[in-house]
């Protein structure tokens, strides 16, 4: 039950926000989040590997009775956390808007990106930093940011650890965004946070690690997108042909980009300004990363998913669709990749 609780009402949610983290898996598996009343959709969120925490957000449609539903392939523990939602009905509920943006690193703590005066180099066991979301990437700096999306990306750890994002005038809450170990040394995840009074958003490291962080979007009062959240559906598939031109299996290889047609498609309006894409990774033939990006503009320098031979990894990303209808997935190493719609952004009415 999602609604009625951590200050979603009870009544006006059409979706919700959440962390979705798998740990003490007893075997390879996936998770499925959907809304509660609609058929299982074949779709994942999250991929299960035995005794690896791992981590992924998911913007769900809330289902029957307000209730989302969770579907394991694997026995496992589950653990959620509530980031936040999205109103059924922006006219009679108030709130803040989306205003997606082309991906841009803000912080990298290798080469001292938005450090500001501190040295370059790992965060320690325990630390905090504070980075400033307005002026930082494309977030313009008289923005009245209250919250933002980013893709946050941990990796150099030695130990098992985690990643914890907050307001900066707010107390560390018990929760994770993303986990990782040394089995798996770069791992990403997408990270939504309320901002500070004074437009900060802080990163607790529980050990020692690098970290960088890709600034996704920011939500603001003033009038941009409205999120519609659907029933998850499969968009893209290159080990079948699904949404592949020509509807033929084509694995990606090394260097490759692949647009998805997305305007007009699976309940996309066609006048729609981005979507949320889940996107997997699947027998990937080295340690490599995944851009996404709107097609028709040049490919950013930045990253979301992080994946390694061998081992299936998932990651939500909401992307800007280009002028042509279309988005665009670049992997730097040869893999099949699967992606899963979870719904689109139009203009603010």
């Amino acid at each position: 039950d999602v609604t009625g609780v951590g200050g979603v009402p009870d009544t006006g949610a059409g979706a919700v926000v959440l962390n979705v983290t798998v740990t003490e898996a007893t075997g390879p598996g996936y998770v499925t989040v959907y809304p509660c009343g609609d058929l299982r959709p074949l779709a994942s969120n999250v991929n299960v590997r035995r005794g690896v925490s791992v981590a992924n957000q998911v913007t769900a449609k809330v289902g029957r009775d307000g209730h989302v539903c969770f579907f394991t392939a694997t026995t496992t523990h589950l653990v959620a956390d509530l980031s936040g939602w999205y109103a059924d009905d922006v006219a009679t509920v108030p709130g803040f808007f989306y205003e997606p943006l082309s991906p841009e690193r803000i912080v990298d703590t290798r080469d001292g990106t938005g450090l500001g005066s501190r040295a370059v180099g790992q965060l320690a066991a325990g630390e905090v930093l504070p980075v400033t979301i307005p002026g930082a990437g494309g977030v313009p700096a008289d923005a009245d940011v209250r919250a933002a999306t980013m893709s946050v990306t941990v990796t150099g750890a030695t130990e098992a650890g985690f990643i914890t994002v907050f307001p900066c005038d707010r107390e560390r809450p018990v929760v994770s965004n993303v986990n990782f170990d040394p089995s798996n040394p770069t791992m990403a995840n997408l990270a939504t946070s309320r901002v500070s009074s004074s437009g900060q958003v802080c990163f607790f490291a529980s050990v020692a690690t690098d970290l960088v962080v890709d600034i996704q979007g920011y939500f603001s009062p003033n009038p941009a997108v409205v999120f519609t959240g659907l029933t998850p559906v499969r968009v893209l598939d290159t080990r079948d042909g699904t949404g592949v031109v020509g509807s033929r299996p084509a694995r990606l290889g090394r260097g490759s980009v692949i647009a998805i047609d997305v305007a007009g498609q699976e309940g996309v309006p066609a006048d729609a300004k981005a979507v949320m894409l889940n996107v997997t990774i699947t027998e990937a033939a080295g340690r490599g990363y995944v851009t996404a990006w709107p097609c028709g503009q040049p490919r950013p320098v930045a990253s979301f998913l992080n994946f390694v031979r061998g081992v299936d990894q998932a990651n939500l990303t909401p992307v800007r669709i280009g002028d042509d209808g279309t988005v665009c997935l670049f992997v730097n190493e040869g893999t099949e990749v699967v992606a899963d719609l979870n719904g689109y952004y139009t203009l603010a009415a």
